[in-house]
């Protein structure tokens, strides 16, 4: 058995596999819940609340159907409760969540396609890469 990376994704990333249902995004989602798979998955009820609020007020989605795509990211990721507050990305407190859950899970990547997570580059030892890298990164569990 290969070993587990332990990543933490962006909201933009659960919000694109929620619009693109069985895309890009989307498979990464379904590689989480495989239990061959190197890539181990956290979450924070912060990310979560950030996706939810994205899915029912920017797009429009019904809270039933956002509720059924949390319930998927759970079964996915595992739960952590970040300890600490962070204030890294001042122009974008948003931010701050994604990497207090990364620092929280001990991961050892994020993933985002956010710009000012993207240029921190890394964080604390915890890599930041954008989604395009994955299928490299996470070669074995794409396919």
């Amino acid at each position: 058995m290969r070993p587990k990376l332990r990543t933490v994704f962006d909201s933009n990333i659960y919000v694109a596999a929620a619009l693109r249902p069985g895309q890009y995004a989307d498979r990464w989602l379904d590689i989480a819940t495989s239990p061959n798979s190197s890539l181990e998955l956290y979450v924070s009820a912060g990310v979560l609340a950030e996706v939810e609020h994205k899915l029912v007020n920017r797009f429009g989605f019904e809270p039933l159907e956002v509720q059924r795509f949390i319930g998927r990211i759970r079964q996915a990721a595992r739960v952590v409760k970040p300890k600490s507050r962070l204030n890294v990305v001042p122009d974008d407190p948003d931010d701050n969540a994604i990497l207090e859950c990364a620092v929280e899970a001990k991961a050892h990547l994020v993933v985002s396609a956010d710009h000012h997570l993207l240029k921190l580059g890394q964080y604390n030892g915890i890599g930041i890469a954008h989604p395009k890298e994955l299928k490299h990164i996470f070669a074995g569990d794409f396919n």
